[in-house]
């Protein structure tokens, strides 16, 4: 199932955990939440109907003649000290180590960076980790920030109890984690690649904003794994939606690259 959500409006957990919910855990799910690049104001989805706010569309695919493989990648670098979220509410994150979550990021930006908040904050996302599920780490970015609270909203949940660390990027490590998102679609189409196939590419847009016209990069990284004849399009994202490279279950991804690879099968029958 290939899934378009509005990116302001919803918890992006919460809308996958509904899904989950509904077609099973062994169906993949992919798909992104619609961007409005820095500026936060308005995104819009349409679904046999014409593009609007508060909307999700779905499609999905089945039958013997088609394969599916997807793959999602970061790229981001940590940097500071492992932080334990202490107080939040869903998506809400209000304090880290007992203290005022805002004031950190504010903090770590600078002063310039934090006036451009939330903005600013796409370009240092949150890599947050589940302390009963070490090797189960999920990435955070803002979508608002509440200053008279000191809290932010991201665009999935920031679980009480997870620890969080602070990243930024690099061209060439966002690059390599893009290739790497490609490689692991491919792998799973395994052998089933002669017939009709497309790539669906879901980025969050705080890559572009950080790699500017290196963005690029990108594109030329996924087309090596991928091949040259491999047709891609996509769009960039407020989150990218794709089974987690360690559970398999599907999850809501920040600041990823989301590769979603769409291959018939040669020689099986179409449904």
């Amino acid at each position: 199932m290939f899934v378009l959500s509005d990116g302001l409006n919803i918890n992006g957990s919460e809308l996958v955990a509904g899904i989950i919910g509904v077609v099973g855990k062994q169906v993949a799910v992919t798909g992104g939440l619609a961007g409005d690049g820095p500026d936060f104001r308005e995104t819009l989805v349409g679904a046999d109907c014409r593009p609007r706010k508060h909307a999700v569309g779905a499609v999905g695919f089945y039958g013997p003649a088609i394969r599916i493989g997807h793959g999602s990648a970061g790229g981001w670098d940590e940097f500071g000290p492992r932080r334990k979220i202490t107080r939040s509410r869903g998506n809400v994150l209000f304090e880290f180590d007992g203290r005022p979550a805002l004031d950190l990021y504010e903090r770590y930006l600078g002063e310039e960076e934090a006036r451009g908040l939330p903005g600013s904050g796409l370009l240092f996302p949150l890599r947050i980790f589940d302390p009963q599920r070490p090797d189960h780490d999920i990435v955070r970015t803002i979508l608002a920030v509440d200053h008279q609270a000191r809290s932010m909203t991201f665009a999935g949940d920031v679980p009480e109890g997870w620890t969080a660390q602070l990243m930024h990027g690099n061209f060439d490590r966002l690059a390599a984690g893009a290739a790497v998102a490609a490689r692991q679609a491919a792998y799973r189409i395994g052998e089933h690649r002669g017939g009709d196939r497309l790539a669906i590419l879901v980025s969050c847009i705080g890559r572009r904003l950080l790699m500017g016209q290196h963005t690029a990069d990108e594109l030329e990284a996924t087309s090596a794994a991928l091949g040259p004849h491999m047709p891609q399009l996509g769009f960039y994202s407020y989150g990218e939606i794709s089974p987690h490279r360690v559970s398999g279950v599907c999850e809501l991804h920040n600041q990823t690259m989301t590769v979603t690879m769409l291959a018939e099968a040669m020689g099986a029958a179409r449904a």
